[in-house]
């Protein structure tokens, strides 16, 4: 149990005590300025109606009937706010615990419903770009924060491998593979809708396998071979990209299986057979606006063919056959419309209204001297993935990505991505991981032979280190909560500082036995915390730099 929650208990006691009032909600938090204590509480002043009582003479009251052992003094400052200063004996104790558990502090067992994260899902059309690589160290990211904070998560991605957009990737590549034997493919549109070079890549890699043979045959049988090559080799290079930024995925499921399976089919004749549907203009459509959506949405065109309704429908109803009871999408910011629609579309079928969650990640512009980097040499219109990576490497890559909130543009500034140096917000914070393992090798032993620590007076540098340090699980639950990646990495650069500051006032390896044992137990508990909260971010923790 947290020290926030520890006292929060004894508040609400020493209420009780007091008043004969049972409070819930008691909101106790580390103030900005530390001259005011440890933690601070406005339980006086937020209940001093509810009790009828002048609020500073609440909190002198509360003081007063409070029963805490782990603290060592508790005072009533301004209009009636309680600052607590916790006993020396409480926090060594509580770091003692921290260093027993290594790297599950703060990390909870998975239980309760499963929840099932999709997110990244590129069409395989071509390589990941850019704005790719922040929803995937997003989504992977969280991927890791719910599960260390208990939930029972499962990472998807998603492949639409089927659509016109498929048949037009197909004809792209079919028109490149052609024109390696001189000879020109006919199209249905534009010559080519994707112009970016891997589409040679792929064609060449079908010369290799096929030479021209598939020339020879009925151009919708060829192009049927040439689109599942196409899209094959795809995946396979979003794949080797997604595994190179450290994300994982438990499945993958390709939207043609929904079709091949029926499921499509039996989603749009379940909802055309309810009352939720109605004949316009030749079209069937879904009356979403019943349910939250803006407007109506077409579930079948004029034509008899589907919208993307059908399948994104049968998808998401698959999620709840599988026994996920929250989905949550992790989707452009330019799918905003989304997830109104979609959500309509559930509830028509018969699904809770609260099963799909989505996050939308905005957009990212690559800037380098102060202008937008926009050109690719592979993709043409865009910057690969795989091309940022070769530039800052993946340990930048995903720190910058998650720094800042997903809900924002952010600018990925190159020129400060590949310093090596403080200034860069990464190397700050495995600097200081580096540094505690150079003094135990100067101190010649580890962390693990760590004895138990001796208790004793901290100074302040020391004991903003450790209640920074005791803060870590409570921010795991609140990201997890929120659905948020960034506090972890502000998290980690306050740590970094903290630590820094108190390396510069202290040496770590002095003469007196239980000073350097409580030291070196506070670089030991940082070492842990720093490497746990970067693996929550799939960045290293070196041990040299």
């Amino acid at each position: 149990m947290s020290f926030e929650e520890r006292l929060a208990g004894a508040v609400r006691k020493a209420v009780q005590r007091s008043y004969g009032v049972e409070l819930d909600g008691i909101h106790v938090e580390r103030p900005n300025d530390p001259t005011h204590g440890d933690f601070a509480t406005n339980v006086a002043l937020a209940n001093a109606k509810v009790l009828r009582r002048n609020p500073r003479e609440v909190a002198e009251n509360l003081v007063g009937a409070l029963d805490a052992p782990f603290v060592r003094e508790a005072e009533v400052a301004g209009p009636g706010f309680v600052n607590f200063r916790l006993s020396p004996e409480a926090l060594w104790e509580e770091l003692g615990y921290l260093l027993g558990e290594g790297e599950g502090y703060g990390r909870r067992e998975p239980s309760g419903d499963p929840v099932l994260l999709e997110f990244v899902s590129v069409n395989p059309t071509g390589p990941m770009h850019v704005g790719h690589g922040r929803q995937a160290a997003y989504g992977d990211s969280l991927a890791r924060i719910m599960g260390a904070a208990g939930r029972n998560v499962q990472r998807e991605y998603y492949f639409n491998d089927g659509g016109n957009q498929i048949r037009l990737f197909g004809e792209s590549v079919a028109v490149r593979y052609g024109g390696l034997y001189g000879e020109t493919w006919p199209v249905s549109g534009s010559e080519t809708a994707y112009k970016g070079d891997y589409t040679v890549e792929i064609a060449e890699d079908i010369a290799r396998e096929h030479d021209s043979r598939l020339l020879e045959m009925d151009p919708e049988v060829a192009l049927h071979e040439i689109t599942a090559f196409a899209t094959s080799w795809c995946m396979g290079d979003i794949k080797r990209t997604l595994a190179r930024i450290r994300v994982r995925f438990d499945s993958f499921f390709n939207e043609k299986g929904l079709y091949e399976s029926g499921a499509v089919d039996v989603v749009v004749r379940e909802l055309a057979e309810g009352d939720n549907v109605y004949e316009s203009e030749g079209a069937l459509w879904l009356a979403t606006s019943r349910f939250g959506d803006d407007k109506d949405r077409v579930l079948v065109k004029s034509d008899g063919s589907y919208t993307y309704m059908g399948p994104d429908l049968a998808y998401h109803r698959d999620k709840w056959d599988r026994g996920f009871r929250t989905a949550t999408d992790v989707l452009g910011a330019d799918h905003a419309g989304y997830p109104p629609r979609i959500r309509a579309g559930l509830v028509a079928l018969g699904l809770p209204h609260e099963f799909l969650d989505v996050e939308l990640v905005r957009l990212v512009k690559l800037v380098q001297e102060g202008e937008q980097v926009k050109f690719s040499k592979r993709a043409g219109n865009i910057v690969t993935l795989d091309e940022l990576l070769d530039e800052v490497g993946e340990d930048v890559a995903r720190y910058f990505y998650v720094r800042s909130s997903h809900k924002t543009e952010m600018n990925f500034d190159l020129d400060l991505a590949i310093k090596h140096s403080d200034e860069n917000p990464v190397f700050y914070v495995q600097y200081a991981h580096a540094r505690i393992s150079s003094i135990f090798g100067r101190a010649e032993t580890s962390p693990e032979e760590l004895g138990e620590i001796p208790a004793g007076d901290l100074a302040p540098e020391e004991r903003l280190l450790v209640l920074e340090l005791l803060d870590f699980p409570r921010v795991i639950q609140n990201a997890a909560q929120k659905r948020e990646v960034h506090p972890i990495p502000t998290y980690l650069e306050t740590l970094a500082t903290r630590f820094h500051q108190f390396y510069t006032v202290h040496r770590i390896l002095v003469e007196d036995a239980d000073v350097r044992a409580r030291r070196l137990a506070l670089c030991a508990a940082t070492k842990v915390v720093l490497a746990s909260g970067l693996d929550l971010l799939g960045v290293n923790a070196p041990e040299k730099m």
